[in-house]
């Protein structure tokens, strides 16, 4: 493929894209046809199956679009500093909470939870490991889980829409929970 064809396919997807994520802020993800993804998109939905053969692929390049739109901060590199990284991160998903609520779709939620939240996890398991040599792996896999649902959308969505709490009581709420977890690694378990 030329540079200019290798230009143009990108630009195109990028132009899909754009057009599924403005329909995600106005209509259900279930309701989002190639027809009228492609409709807004100003091509034709010929084009969009030639980009994306099936709903599954379209789907699973949405999920990663809409997750990157909400440019959630990586992990500290010490789990000291889960307690700063949790505040970005809420203040992060408070700031759209639109897209959150589309990734929690029955559609997109599955494929969050096998890919940046599964990766996530790992990523936890790595950054304990290093702080808390001295525990022991099933702690460290515990603790990273227990973590990782803290550090999740689906906490502070509970917080804000289930308690209704501010997003600092939300906050101030998970850094409980984490702070207790690095407690007990801490101490050894």
């Amino acid at each position: 493929m030329s540079s200019l064809q290798e230009k143009k396919a990108a630009f195109t997807r990028d132009l899909i894209m754009q057009s599924a994520i403005e329909l995600a802020q106005e209509c259900d993800i279930g309701d989002m046809s190639f027809k009228r993804v492609s409709e807004n998109a100003n091509i034709s939905e010929r084009t969009m199956f030639r980009y994306y053969t099936t709903r599954d692929a379209f789907l699973d390049e949405l999920t990663l679009r809409l997750h990157a739109l909400l440019e959630l901060p990586a992990l500290p590199e010490d789990a000291s500093l889960l307690s700063g990284f949790l505040v970005d991160l809420y203040e992060k998903l408070d700031a759209q909470p639109r897209i959150v609520e589309v990734l929690f779709t029955s559609d997109l939620f599955d494929r969050v939870l096998h890919t940046t939240a599964k990766d996530r996890y790992l990523q936890l398991i790595t950054l304990l490991e290093k702080s808390y040599p001295h525990c022991s792996n099933d702690m460290i896999k515990k603790s990273a889980a227990n973590i990782r649902y803290i550090l999740s959308a689906s906490s502070w969505r509970y917080y804000r829409l289930a308690f209704g709490f501010d997003l600092k009581t939300s906050i101030e709420s998970a850094d409980m929970l984490v702070s207790q977890s690095l407690l007990q690694l801490k101490q050894g378990g």
